[in-house]
């Protein structure tokens, strides 16, 4: 299943972990989702004895946590925080690195195959597992070794990372659906992609984003300002006309005239 098939489909019913496989084959077109499936459902099975029994939701994310990141080594790769394989699901699971989103669907693929109810959170910044058990709500961090987290602790990281610029709300440690969480992994890739300057790659990218979001403006912007890069000509004219239609007061809407005049200039010398 790749992305364009995907667009098509109920996506809040596919496992997570089938999403970041359909992301994967935006680099890998031919690896073996099987093999990868098989991995994870190996990772559970085992996952499943050390926790099997076990009563209490503390212990339990403990169990699982000791298992992934002790016994089978996976961590968060603050070395190279920004290689695009953190971000690939099939790359994790050979090298054992990812980053807050990946490890974070890992986390989820194997809790949910041995009963536990988790979902990712989108949490600014930093995302996280949520568990809701008959114990209540506990919010994990599989980049930190599945840190355990309250609601407390959350708004004290988000006021780190941020300070007084974004303020907290309780939307922040909602579920994500499948969607967003999509979009962010799309995204997160989309950024590393420009800090390259791989703007073909940023190019395929926007270009899955906006299946899924096409309502995007910014998105449908960052797209014609590519297609300008790139001298793809025809496209950039028709999606900044487009976007500059959906979005007059651009504060940017001067530099925006000035590649239209070039851009119309130029396609109509291609005519």
């Amino acid at each position: 299943m790749d992305l364009p098939s995907l667009a098509s489909r109920d996506i809040e019913t596919i496992p997570l972990e089938e999403i970041a496989f359909a992301v994967a084959r935006e680099k890998y077109p031919d690896f073996d989702a099987a093999h990868y499936r098989g991995k994870i459902d190996e990772y559970a099975r085992r996952a499943d004895q050390r926790v099997g029994g076990v009563v209490g939701a503390h212990s339990i994310v403990e169990g699982l946590s000791h298992y992934l990141f002790d016994e089978e080594g996976f961590r968060g790769n603050s070395g190279d925080y920004y290689n695009p394989a953190n971000s690939f699901l099939n790359d994790v699971l050979d090298t054992r690195q990812g980053i807050p989103i990946t490890l974070s669907i890992l986390f989820i693929a194997i809790g949910r195959r041995i009963g536990m109810n988790v979902r990712g959170v989108s949490f600014p910044g930093h995302f996280l597992v949520r568990y809701e058990s008959e114990d209540g709500v506990l919010f994990v961090d599989p980049y930190h070794k599945g840190k355990i987290l309250t609601e407390d602790e959350c708004r004290e990281r988000l006021k780190e990372m941020y300070g007084n610029d974004l303020p907290y709300y309780n939307a922040f440690l909602e579920p994500a659906g499948h969607r967003e969480v999509l979009l962010r992994m799309l995204t997160n890739l989309k950024l590393i992609s420009f800090m390259q300057h791989d703007y073909s790659m940023a190019l395929q990218l926007l270009n899955r984003i906006l299946l899924f979001k096409p309502e995007g403006p910014f998105e449908l912007k960052e797209r014609g300002l590519v297609e300008y890069q790139l001298e793809c000509f025809g496209p950039a004219l028709k999606d900044l006309e487009t976007y500059l239609k959906k979005q007059p007061d651009d504060p940017d809407r001067p530099d925006l005239e000035h590649y239209l005049e070039d851009l119309r200039s130029k396609v109509d010398r291609m005519a």
